[in-house]
């Protein structure tokens, strides 16, 4: 991946990608993303393109819009005249600091309709306009977005907001771009020349509007955009368009004058948010390889014995997460004096690849282990910043993740797990990416597996809880015993109906209710069905629950060593005198198992919080 610089103008953050290649070419492209889910879905690809114009000798500049992305602001009234002048700021900055005179828009989607908007609010500001897929005018597309909110699983609306997949227009800018037409727009900016980039099947303009254009004396070249769809997918699906990239980066370098690029000066990364709070790009792992948006409160308190949350990539989607559930709650918990951090696992959004990805098992592979490297390197990154403990959020793949990676490091002090699919994926049951049933799974014999999953976790529990001995028949109920042995906490919060609700079942009985009884583990179920937590009601809902885990758990430092809320290992051999290889073969007991001390009180029997491991 090319070199690229965190930028931050207006309240817009975005990135720079510097000419990296190619002779240097005075003119700059500017590039404008489409809104909501579809910006999600093309993020990895819109960098991809970025990098490319770039290494063809062109500086180029990505950013999100306001109140969007990891820009300043959530939903609010007005914002697509923002986001017109975001384009227009964005130029500017460009060629500012880009060392460009001339500059070239490019639009996807809905970014189509806004940088043509923005063109003719100034007529000849820019030299050239490129339009993939573009959205032709705004009550067409407003009519997709009714739709698909339509098809959404959240019924419940706010007649003042159009919500499609968690992302909301208000009633002022759906007037808005009701009154929105790329080809009146394309008309009054005088632009002198447009690639325009569609659909064989659905073509943006028709012979009426061509010939309106060519009336205009605008040169209008057309590109088939065969890969649109395989494109404009989910992001762990989403195929980047070679071929049609490849076009446009000739198209937009023809004619280019020859230029000297400037390096921008390192300009202040930092954008003040709400919450309040400020936030800055972090590059960590081997090289910076990795991407993380450090968010913290505007005013910053030690971090000496304080809890940092961490948040994971939800699938493939980039750092913001599910309908910006992230950012949101980044901000969010900034009320509370708690700094967070919201990352790009390898291969995801703005990090680079640190393990190879592959098309054909790209599904698989999000739940793959080798990511719990990077999640290592944020908490190293974390407590280079003096947070040793941090408190780990994850969603589906994210969950799963955030659990693995707790099971081996002790930094991890607690965990919020939403629709977590599997506790143990080798158990098998483990759902399909979209809360469904697990691929290949048999109808007929989901309730015979499933009565043999209970019974097995079952007889560990009791094994475990009343004989003190871990024989490993449920490694999910081991995993927590061993978490919670170490004092950390479990959030678990399902959507109602969820899939994953049978895995816990599985392991915990019907709403978790034989859960470890020592230490901190507990089940939610959310109001919405929404497996992804796009449901804004649902999302306030999920936040509100972490908030009142952290402070009902990790509101104060860590307790001295040796008190209570601190297990100190003892080996069970120098103990009590056992070899563990001297018991029968049913009691044989690995390096990682452990032993509860039962204590006799009157009134009948209970335990103790102290393990000790039992050492080979």
């Amino acid at each position: 991946m090319g070199p690229m610089t965190p930028v931050v103008f207006g309240n817009c953050r975005g990135w720079f990608h510097p000419a990296s290649g190619g002779t240097p070419k005075d003119r700059g492209v500017v590039l404008c993303s489409p809104f909501g889910y579809e910006a999600i879905c093309t993020y990895r690809g819109w960098r991809a393109l970025a990098e490319r114009l770039a290494g063809a000798g062109m500086p180029v500049l990505r950013f999100d819009y306001p109140s969007t992305g990891d820009s300043a602001g959530d939903d609010a009234l007005g914002r697509v005249p923002a986001w017109l002048d975001s384009i227009e700021a964005g130029t500017a900055w460009l060629r500012q600091h880009g060392g460009v005179s001339q500059v070239a828009l490019c639009g996807l989607r809905l970014g189509a309709l806004l940088v043509a908007e923005s063109s003719a609010r100034r007529p000849g500001s820019v030299d050239a306009l490129i339009l993939l897929a573009p959205v032709i005018s705004g009550r067409m597309y407003l009519r997709e977005i009714t739709l698909a909110a339509a098809s959404g699983t959240d019924t419940a609306q706010d007649p003042d907001w159009l919500d499609s997949v968690g992302f909301r227009l208000h009633a002022s800018d759906v007037a808005a771009l009701r009154g929105l037409d790329i080809n009146g727009a394309l008309v009054r900016s005088g632009t002198p020349r447009l690639l325009v980039a569609e659909t064989p099947k659905r073509p943006a303009f028709n012979a009426a509007a061509l010939a309106a254009l060519d009336a205009a004396g605008l040169a209008v070249d057309r590109l088939a955009f065969t890969d649109q769809d395989a494109y404009l997918r989910h992001a762990h699906l989403s195929l980047t368009p070679d071929a049609v990239f490849a076009q446009v980066v000739d198209w937009t370098a023809a004619g280019a004058p020859s230029g000297c690029p400037l390096v921008p000066p390192a300009a202040p990364d930092r954008l003040a948010c709400e919450g309040p709070a400020t936030e800055r790009i972090l590059r960590f792992g081997h090289a910076g390889q990795l991407t993380g948006v450090l968010c913290e409160p505007a005013m910053p308190l030690q971090p000496s014995g304080r809890v940092a949350v961490l948040m994971l990539n939800t699938g493939a989607n980039h750092h913001i997460g599910n309908s910006r559930l992230a950012v949101r709650m980044a901000r969010r918990l900034t009320a509370s004096g708690t700094t967070s951090l919201r990352i790009d696992l390898g291969g995801i959004g703005d990090s680079d690849e640190t393990v190879a990805w592959t098309y054909a098992d790209r599904s698989t592979q999000l739940f793959d282990d080798a990511a719990l490297g990077d999640v290592h390197a944020a908490l190293d990154a974390l407590e280079q910043r003096g947070f040793s403990r941090c408190f780990v959020v994850g969603v589906c793949s994210g969950a799963h993740h955030a659990l693995q990676a707790a099971l081996r490091d002790p930094r991890i002090v607690g965990l919020a797990l939403a629709n977590l699919p599997a506790f143990d994926r080798q158990a098998g049951g483990a759902p399909a990416l979209d809360g469904g049933s697990p691929p290949g799974e048999i109808p007929a014999l989901r309730r015979p597996r499933m009565a043999m999953r209970r019974l097995r976790a079952e007889a560990d529990r009791f094994i475990a809880e009343y004989l003190g001995l871990e024989l490993g028949l449920d490694r999910a109920g081991q995993w927590l015993r061993m978490l919670h042995s170490r004092g950390a906490s479990v959030l678990l919060a399902y959507s109602a109906g969820d899939r994953s609700l049978r895995e816990l079942r599985a392991h915990f009985g019907r709403g978790g209710r034989h859960l470890p009884r020592r230490g901190v583990a507990v089940s939610k179920v959310l109001s919405g069905r929404d497996h992804s937590l796009n449901s804004r009601t649902m999302q306030m809902e999920f936040i509100g629950m972490i908030e009142e885990h952290l402070r009902l758990h990790h509101s104060l430092a860590p307790e001295a060593a040796g008190q209570p809320g601190e297990v100190a290992p003892v080996p069970l051999a120098r103990r009590f005198g056992l070899d563990p290889r001297r018991l029968s073969p049913a009691l044989q007991l690995t390096s990682q198992s452990t032993l509860v001390v039962p204590q006799i009180r009157r009134g009948g029997l209970r335990h103790n919080h102290q393990f000790w491991n039992i050492a080979p």
